[in-house]
């Protein structure tokens, strides 16, 4: 039978650590007063209600993704060390970025933040590229297509989430022009669209890695009828 017990194990820790993250995150958005078109998720740490919960969210996530990591080499998908490392990096920077939350009055703190920042970089970053160093592993895979479909996701919406980024530092450098782009690719929905696209690619590596442990486990059972049937 599919599912070994290890991969049931870590697929258990993955999609409860996961759900559990955006549940938490879910109800911070409901009982928060912040604008969740134009405000960032690490702004969040300043709402008037809820506080902590943002941390506990992301960690929450990256615990999951460690699982994640874990399901995969349980199943025995063939991971690159780069992959390795890029997930891995993913789930730290999320969990630097819960530890050292991002600066804003009343009590900035701009280490905290500049530290915030670079850990978020890191993981937008490594998530897409973890993604991208399976590609030739499973080039002759069904399972590839699953991988390729995330990550075009993925990728179009981090690039729009680069840009709005980047609308709003021009913005706040007092450049007219950009305030107009700011307010036409709102960064806080483009981040929460690059959050979606996040889960969903690692729900599809979970996904990947269950298959490939249940195709494993029908191949001793189909050698054991071929005598039979002989």
């Amino acid at each position: 039978m599919g599912n070994s017990r290890g991969v049931r194990i870590w697929r258990l820790a993955a999609l409860a650590a996961i759900a559990w993250g955006m549940f938490t995150i879910t109800v911070l958005h409901i009982i928060s007063s912040r604008n969740p078109v134009y405000d960032t998720l690490s702004s969040y740490i300043i709402t008037d209600r809820g506080q902590g919960m943002l941390g506990a969210s992301v960690l929450s996530l990256a615990i999951g993704s460690l699982a994640v990591l874990g399901t995969l080499v349980a199943a025995g998908v063939p991971l690159p060390r780069t992959t390795r490392v890029l997930l891995t990096l993913w789930s730290l920077g999320l969990a630097t970025a819960a530890v050292f939350p991002a600066s804003y009055p009343p009590n900035p703190n701009p280490l905290s933040g500049d530290i915030h920042m670079y850990s978020c970089l890191v993981a937008f970053t490594s998530l897409p590229g973890a993604a991208i160093t399976l590609l030739d592993p499973l080039r002759d895979s069904p399972y590839r297509a699953i991988v390729v479909r995330w990550l075009r996701l993925g990728v179009v919406v981090l690039g729009l989430f680069g840009l709005s980024f980047l609308f709003v530092r021009l913005d706040e450098a007092g450049i007219a022009p950009f305030h107009v782009l700011a307010d036409a690719v709102p960064i806080g929905v483009t981040q929460r669209l690059m959050l979606i696209a996040d889960v969903l690619l690692l729900l599809g590596l979970v996904r990947i890695a269950v298959r490939t442990d249940a195709a494993k486990a029908l191949v001793p059972a189909v050698s054991q009828l071929e005598p039979e049937r002989s």
